[in-house]
């Protein structure tokens, strides 16, 4: 059967899942035979990436949601394909193959608006129910997705993220300069504004330690967390806004401590990635799913208890051997090819 990709995720600013998507697909085209495999995007898209197997169309002339859930599966039921998305949300009429990384919004409902809680209940509960295959990123995440879904184990595939795109990024050697931090003597985080990200951990350690240096990178507005999240950044805690690919990369390597002491996530790749650019040492929350993705690879601290109570952590040569682009993408192709 032709299957056919949700290039809907083409129009957003690359977060995981974008991530997902994007490496998974650049694999894939690699390995799969012409025709079996076509990508529908929205006729506002653009950077479209250049696939020599995947041939990649522009469909109807809605846009972002509306295409979603009426162009695009309009267009799979014209083709008599299944789609395939890879970024949590399917269409209602045509959920296909779905991607569900996470589910956020039952385990930490208290995190969203209820009619964010509405909206994406409906489309997972109809994704859980009618999708012909489901595909996760962790045994953590298939788990959550049986337990508060009801659904059969055997219909749920874990397909994991990886971290090799981190290769193809160089280092800054600027960066630390620019950003007016010394090698060896500031912690690094990337957070988001997202609450189960935990950016609050990271503010109440640095408050009490103020001789170091807590540098966070993303697009963070310090009246907005103080006003919207009820707390404030110390005067030692730099918020860095936006970097590039290049400058996180050296930063990771170049820091004392990577710090990631979010309360839920699915898989979690910006701990692998600073593994992979160099990072002395990683600090991630002592939850299930990081034990199952990292190991003793890391150093775990409680995120609910704000103290910075490191120790150094093992070394596992084999952890980034176990996770790559072009092995899930060798998984999904199985997963096709079976349809």
């Amino acid at each position: 059967m032709k299957v056919i990709v949700n290039g809907r995720f083409l129009l957003h600013k690359v977060t995981g899942v974008e991530r997902y998507a994007r490496e998974i697909l650049a694999e894939l085209d690699k390995i799969i035979e012409p025709g079996k495999i076509e990508m529908a995007v929205p006729p506002e898209a653009e950077g479209i990436p250049a696939y020599k197997n995947i041939r990649v169309v522009k469909v109807g002339k809605l846009h972002n949601r509306l295409w979603e859930h009426i162009s695009f599966p309009w267009y799979i039921r014209k083709q008599k394909a299944v789609s395939l998305n890879l970024c949590n949300v399917a269409p209602l009429p045509s959920p296909g193959i779905v991607c569900i990384h996470d589910v956020k919004i039952k385990a930490r409902p208290q995190d969203f608006s209820k009619k964010f809680l509405l909206w994406y209940n409906l489309l997972l509960s109809n994704a859980c129910k009618r999708a012909k295959r489901i595909i996760t990123v962790s045994e953590f995440s298939k788990r959550e997705i049986c337990k508060y879904y009801g659904v059969d184990p055997e219909r749920v595939v874990v397909i994991p993220n990886a971290w090799q795109h981190y290769e193809k990024i160089g280092f800054d050697e600027g960066a630390l300069k620019k950003y007016g931090v010394e090698k060896d003597h500031y912690f690094f985080s990337m957070c988001s504004l997202e609450p189960n990200k935990n950016f609050k951990w990271i503010a109440e350690v640095a408050k009490q330690h103020p001789e170091q240096t807590f540098a966070v990178s993303g697009s963070i507005n310090d009246k907005v967390f103080a006003d919207g999240l009820g707390f404030g950044c110390p005067s030692n805690m730099k918020l860095l806004g936006y970097v590039s690919d290049e400058e996180a990369k050296t930063l990771m390597r170049d820091c004392k401590a990577f710090l990631f002491p979010t309360f839920y996530e699915g898989f979690g790749i910006p701990p692998l990635e600073a593994i992979s650019a160099g990072a002395k040492l990683v600090v991630v929350s002592d939850t299930e799913v990081m034990h199952e993705i990292l190991g003793n690879s890391v150093c775990y601290i409680d995120p609910n208890v704000y103290v910075l109570k490191i120790s150094k952590a093992c070394s596992d040569e084999s952890l980034l051997e176990r996770f790559s682009w072009k092995k899930s993408a060798l998984m999904l192709r199985k997963m096709i090819n079976l349809l």
